[in-house]
């Protein structure tokens, strides 16, 4: 696997959604993407995407429109 983008909230501070893009994962036949136990450590991991994204806003954020 190529890249994965990884939403989630850091278990110690829930305001605001985290990013990280990962690669070289594991995939399990039903392409579930395999995660190394000390990753997953103090995260609630909300969504897994394919590939290199940018989160430009989320749930509490304002974008501003120019």
């Amino acid at each position: 696997m190529n890249a994965v983008t990884v939403l989630y909230y850091d278990q110690n501070d829930m305001t605001s959604i985290c990013t990280d893009v990962l690669t070289n994962l594991e995939v399990e036949a039903d392409k579930r993407v395999i995660f190394p136990k000390s990753y997953r450590n103090d995260k609630i991991i909300i969504a897994v995407l394919d590939g290199h994204c940018h989160v430009r806003n989320s749930l509490g954020d304002r974008s501003i429109l120019s």
